[in-house]
């Protein structure tokens, strides 16, 4: 608190020199009468709740009123202070590719609505930055949206706009050695005990179609860090092999789907102490690689199964009781009838993609129908080509689905294929 005290000492200092030099030039402008008390000073308490009422673009604005103020809004004690004390509504974002190539980045507008009873998103705002082309975004994590390309990254703060380009891992073996295949993982993880947010790369390998054990490192890059390079972790990992994209980070700590010999493997990274250790899987689990999701429930790793959702309405859901003890709880979850309608379609392979879940756990489900099938190999899910934008949102512990369109707000949503990148509702002021 140190800090933040004499912080509040110079912006108060600063603050009054402001108004003095004010009230000087309002007397030249005009004939102040002398008996005219001056205005008193406003309490510091009372300017930083006023500040963390305003939305972000103005904060970002008043950057530029000087040094002391820029120092101030970009300092962690107020950063946290505004991510604690502001309650900015959900925004959808969403990706589009239009015929000519040209991809755009969209996401709602601000909406007093609740997103366990709103019926519909306004898509219309464009944060589309000409850096991001031919790269894919990753995941979005309190505010900060992850694009990668291959072995490069870049991370986004869709409240400031703020763009930042991760370094290269240069001291990497596995980027150095020449593979056939090399697979590169990034998320986004929060540091509660140091308050730091970490971006962790795990980079693996394999040659001609077998994935190498001895070929996986784990990397840690700290944002807005005095150190500009990445950290190899240094503490014994067990060995697994090439991490899938299913994961999922609760209560600072990243879980991920490891592949081992056609076996599917649950690792859990803690993002404090960044150590790795392999979870056990629940007995009699069949593992489907397109079906299956990491969630969190009620504060829990859960593995969400939607495989027969669309045909036969059901779901699984298995929530990791016990880490220790491997213990494991199942729920079957059969649709209502009267919600079939929302997940058939007619296409001739209906299928149905997960896009995480809300603050208050609604699973979010996006239809795609477009599916490439491939002699001999894997089946390719390509982004929806169709005109009728919706989300459908799942409610596990009501077992009630609802449908919530996506309304266009910007009048570019013909012809296109498009992909929900996610729901988030975080204001984050961090500056890269």
């Amino acid at each position: 608190m140190a800090f933040s005290f004499d912080l509040a000492v110079t912006l108060y200092r600063e603050t009054r020199r402001m108004k003095r030099r004010s009230k000087v030039i309002r007397r030249r402008q005009r004939d102040i009468c002398k008996s005219h008390e001056p205005p008193q000073e406003i309490p510091f308490d009372l300017v930083i709740e006023i500040l963390t009422r305003l939305p972000p673009k103005s904060l970002m604005r008043f950057k530029s009123v000087s040094n002391i103020w820029s120092s101030f809004i970009c300092s962690k004690y107020f950063t946290n202070h505004y991510l604690k004390a502001s309650s900015p509504s959900p925004r959808l974002y969403m990706w589009l590719c239009f015929d000519n190539k040209k991809e755009l980045l969209l996401s709602s507008s601000s909406s007093d609505l609740d997103v366990s009873t709103m019926s519909s998103f306004v898509v219309d705002q464009d944060l589309t930055i000409p850096a991001m082309e031919d790269y894919l975004v990753s995941h979005i994590f309190q505010g900060l949206m992850c694009f990668t390309n291959r072995q490069s990254a870049k991370i986004y703060n869709t409240s400031t706009r703020q763009l930042v380009v991760l370094p290269d891992i240069e001291e990497s073996n596995i980027i150095a050695e020449d593979m056939t295949f090399k697979n590169f993982m990034y998320r986004i993880g929060h540091d509660a005990v140091h308050n730091q947010y970490k971006v962790v790369c795990i980079v693996s390998a394999s040659k001609n179609g077998r994935i190498l054990k001895s070929l996986l490192e784990h990397w840690v890059f700290i944002l807005g860090g005095v150190s500009n390079r990445w950290r190899k972790i240094s503490s014994p990992c067990p060995p697994h092999d090439s991490p899938l994209k299913q994961r999922s980070t609760i209560n600072g700590r990243m879980y991920y789907l490891a592949c081992e010999s056609l076996n599917y493997l649950l690792v859990s990274f803690d993002i404090s102490s960044e150590e790795t250790r392999l979870l056990q899987k629940p007995e009699d689990f069949f593992w489907h690689r397109y079906y299956i999701n990491l969630i969190e429930y009620a504060g829990k790793i859960a593995i969400f199964v939607h495989a027969d959702l669309v045909k036969d309405g059901v779901m699984e859901l298995w929530v990791m009781e016990d880490e220790e003890k491997n213990i494991w709880s199942r729920k079957k979850l059969v649709l209502h009838p009267s919600q079939m309608d929302m997940v058939k379609n007619n296409a001739d392979s209906p299928y149905l993609k997960f896009r995480g879940t809300t603050r208050n756990g609604d699973v979010i489900l996006v239809p795609n129908n477009k599916i490439l099938r491939v002699i001999h190999g894997p089946i390719h899910v390509l982004p929806q080509g169709t005109t009728l934008f919706y989300v459908l949102l799942y409610n596990i512990q009501k077992n009630h689905l609802r449908r919530v369109e996506i309304e266009d707000g910007s009048n570019c949503f013909l012809n296109k294929r498009w992909d929900i990148i996610g729901l988030d509702d975080t204001e984050n002021l961090m500056c890269l």
